[in-house]
């Protein structure tokens, strides 16, 4: 009986080590892919932020967050189809090249933003979509755009 209660405890014990890594892989954005399988301190901070986000929050969810990317976009060529999440954890600030080469930069982001992948003015429906904006997870506001 012993040594089943010492498997378990080892079973627990891993899970609580590991868990933290595959599901902050899964729900961030692939553009953060890699970083938390490389950082468990990362990933468990990541767990923590999630866990404790206001629920008061104006984008809790990715259905929010491409409502709010669609009517931003609304009367534009531009088309947004996805938005993914990402985990900044205190970052003094945050910057991305798009695949277009523009670059989005947001002085003081929060712990939460989420990125807007969409077409931009011209694609067919089939192109390979791109971050078109950033959107502020707490409050709604668009960040960065662009266009």
């Amino acid at each position: 009986m012993n040594r089943r209660w010492t498997i378990v405890a080892i079973v627990v014990v891993l899970l609580i080590l590991v868990l933290p890594m595959p599901v902050a892989e899964r729900y961030t954005s692939p553009t953060q892919d890699g970083q938390y399988l490389g950082d468990p301190i990362r990933s468990y901070r990541f767990v923590f932020a999630a866990a404790t986000v206001s629920p008061s929050s104006a984008l809790n969810t990715s259905g929010e967050a491409l409502t709010r990317a669609k009517s931003l976009f609304s009367g534009t060529e531009y088309r947004p189809n996805k938005v993914e999440l990402l985990f900044l954890g205190g970052a003094d600030s945050y910057e991305y090249l798009t695949q277009s080469s523009v670059t989005l930069f947001v002085p003081s982001p929060g712990t939460f933003i989420w990125e807007v992948w969409g077409l931009t003015p011209g694609e067919p429906d089939d192109a390979r979509t791109d971050v078109i904006a950033l959107l502020d997870y707490r409050t709604g506001e668009l960040l960065d755009s662009v266009q």
